[in-house]
C-alpha cells in the first residue's frame, strides 16, 4: 500500500485506508459501512452484474474466495445465487468480519473468514483453496502499487482451479489503467482477460486460467 512508481498517487482518503490499525478499529470500520451503505443505490447493480459474469450454474457445487470481502456485500450476492457455492472471505479487518457475519448469518454454514492483508506477501498462505472462483469488490485498487497488484493477481491465478475464474469490479482506470490491469493478468498466467467498462472510474475484468 505504497506510492506507485508508475506516478498514479492515492489521496488522504487512500492514505486512511492504507493503515492496517485503522481497519482494526470498530468506530472507524463503522463508519465506513455506514458511508458505503449510502452508495447502495449505485453500487448494487456493478455487484449484481459481477455475480452474473461468474461463469458457473447456479446450482453448481463451487468454491469461492471473496478478495477484500469487507462487510460482505458481494459474498452475500454470491451466496443467495449460488446456493450450493461455499465462500470464503478474506479481509485485513476483525470488525469488518463482525459486520459481514451479521449480513451473513442465514448462510452461515456456507461461509469461513480468513484475516489476512493482501499487501503482504503471505497473504494466501491460509486461504486453503484451490477455488472454482475468486471475486473482489473495489479493493485491490487499494494498494496503490502497480508491482504489488500484479503480484497479487499472480496470488489468485496460483489458488484457482485449472479452469478457475477470477472476476474484479475495481477502480482500475484511476489505479495504473485498464490496460495495465489486463496486461498484469495475462502476465500472472490468465489465458483469457476481458475487460468492461462499468464507467469512466471502474471496470470488471473477467480472467479465466
Amino acid at each position: 500500500m505504497t506510492t506507485s512508481g508508475s506516478g498514479h498517487t492515492p489521496s488522504q482518503h487512500a492514505h486512511d485506508h492504507d493503515d492496517p490499525a485503522r481497519w482494526q478499529q470498530p468506530a472507524f470500520v463503522q463508519e465506513w459501512v455506514d458511508r458505503d451503505d449510502g452508495r447502495r443505490d449505485e453500487r448494487e447493480p456493478m455487484i449484481k452484474e459481477t455475480i452474473e459474469a461468474i461463469p458457473f450454474e447456479q446450482g453448481a457445487s463451487i468454491n469461492v474466495l471473496d478478495i477484500g470481502a469487507g462487510y460482505g456485500i458481494l459474498s452475500r450476492e454470491v451466496l443467495e445465487n449460488f446456493p450450493n457455492a461455499h465462500v470464503t472471505l478474506q479481509d485485513v479487518s476483525e470488525p469488518m468480519f463482525d459486520h459481514a457475519r451479521k449480513r451473513l448469518e442465514r448462510h452461515s454454514d456456507r461461509a469461513s473468514y480468513v484475516q489476512s492483508d493482501f499487501s503482504q506477501r503471505d497473504w494466501a498462505s491460509k486461504l486453503g483453496g484451490p477455488f472454482h472462483v475468486a471475486v473482489s469488490a473495489i479493493a485491490i485498487h487499494n494498494m496503490y502499487d502497480d508491482g504489488l497488484i500484479a503480484s497479487v493477481y499472480k496470488d489468485i491465478h496460483d489458488i484457482l482451479e485449472e479452469n478457475g475464474v477470477f472476476v474484479n469490479l475495481d477502480y482500475a482506470a484511476q489505479a495504473g489503467g485498464v490496460e495495465s490491469h489486463v496486461t498484469w493478468l495475462k502476465e500472472a498466467g490468465f489465458k483469457k482477460v476481458e475487460a468492461v467498462l462499468v464507467n469512466a472510474r471502474v471496470a470488471r475484468l473477467i480472467a479465466s486460467r
